[in-house]
């Protein structure tokens, strides 16, 4: 395992938010509708990106999490039960779709990145959030049966419903495609502009001076020392801002590509 090139990161969950919220927001016109689709929506929502001009569709494996998400937040205009390597959404497209902690569980990631291409409008935007698979905590969960990651959640995060139906933690797979290389490539190989990354600390909700936290924080750490700083412990995730260019740009770029050639 080479060593990794840095990214930036966000100072937590909540300036993440903001920076994604912000992305967002660039793109809306006034005089339009944004479609988002938020892929893998789970139980709520954490952007915020304005009040009205926007239609909110999401779409989920788990039932009980999309019925928590319809009657109890309450804040999708379309929902639906599928999965995201087979879903069919038709001639519709989006301008943003949304995908939090999502591709780090499903075999076959690689099909569903191909949809969010085919989905996506010209010009719109694929906002992707997974653990790091090579960052200590990444590594963690992948080294680790699923049992563990339920007791953690229980234990030590405190969330009582951790591994119930609608609840997760959600069994982990890692495809190859699912990692900052994987992304990358996929980018490249595919015409879409991988227009920043950012990695995100995470406290999951324990306070500064929980003694929890400063056993995991204590956790990470040595893993950074032991495997020579290739596992990083600064930060769990990764933010990717993906764009699609407009028809123009592509166009651009073919003739460009002809003329080098």
């Amino acid at each position: 395992m080479k060593a990794r090139t840095r990214i930036p990161l966000t100072n937590g969950w909540h300036h993440a938010m903001e920076v994604m919220s912000r992305e967002i927001r660039s793109i809306k016109d006034p005089g339009k509708v944004l479609e988002i689709l938020e892929a893998g929506c789970g139980q709520k929502w954490d952007l915020d990106i304005g009040d009205g001009g926007y239609v909110l569709t999401g779409i989920d494996l788990d039932p009980e999490a999309l019925r928590i998400r319809r009657d109890e937040t309450k804040d999708l205009h379309e929902g639906t039960v599928g999965d995201l390597r087979t879903a069919d959404f038709g001639q519709r497209t989006f301008d943003v779709i949304f995908n939090s902690f999502v591709l780090e569980h499903v075999p076959g990631a690689q099909k569903v990145l191909e949809n969010f291409n085919r989905w996506t409008k010209p010009g719109g935007l694929i906002i992707i959030m997974i653990p790091d698979p090579y960052s200590a905590y990444g590594f963690t969960a992948r080294m680790t049966p699923h049992w563990i990651h339920v007791l953690f959640y229980r234990l030590i995060l405190g969330w009582k419903n951790a591994g119930k139906p609608g609840y997760g933690p959600y069994k982990v797979t890692y495809d190859h495609v699912v990692s900052r290389e994987g992304i990358r490539a996929f980018c490249e190989e595919n015409g879409l502009v991988l227009a920043a990354e950012y990695g995100m600390p995470s406290s999951h909700g324990l306070s500064n001076n929980s003694p929890k936290l400063k056993l995991v924080e204590a956790y990470k750490k040595a893993l950074q020392v032991l495997s020579l700083g290739r596992l990083r412990s600064d930060y769990n995730d990764i933010i990717f801002i993906i764009r699609k260019p407009a028809l123009r740009a592509r166009a651009d770029l073919k003739v460009g590509a002809a003329l080098l050639a």
